[in-house]
């Protein structure tokens, strides 16, 4: 490997440890508990990471909020307690709320044919 190549190697991967132990130390969070979505607004302005989520999942959610020194990845899961939303993790460090499509009734369920009871 080229000289240069090897120092843009080192350099990525320096940039990749450095963002992963940025994510795991302790920070200082206050976040108030309420409606999910400012709530998320203040946890990623307090906290620097970059989160994805649509509007429409966080909708009418709410979390109790958090203050204390705790590590970002661990008070986003504190935040997101109670809801169904789960956080996908990339690569690049950026993070995703993805909400689970909701479970669907059994086919015999959902027929347009009324029920009988006898």
């Amino acid at each position: 490997m080229k000289r240069s190549h090897l120092g843009l190697a080192f350099a990525a991967a320096a940039g990749l440890l450095v963002a992963g132990p940025a994510f795991a130390h302790a920070m200082e969070f206050d976040v108030k508990g309420g409606e999910l979505r400012p709530a998320l607004d203040a946890y990623i302005a307090q906290s620097g990471v970059q989160l994805i989520y649509k509007v429409q999942d966080v909708k009418d959610l709410s979390t109790r909020g958090l203050k204390g020194k705790i590590a970002a990845d661990a008070a986003l899961d504190r935040l997101l307690e109670g809801t169904r939303l789960r956080v996908r993790r990339g690569q690049d460090g950026a993070m995703v709320l993805i909400a689970p499509a909701p479970a669907r009734a059994p086919a015999a369920a959902r027929s347009d044919a009324p029920v009988r009871v006898e």
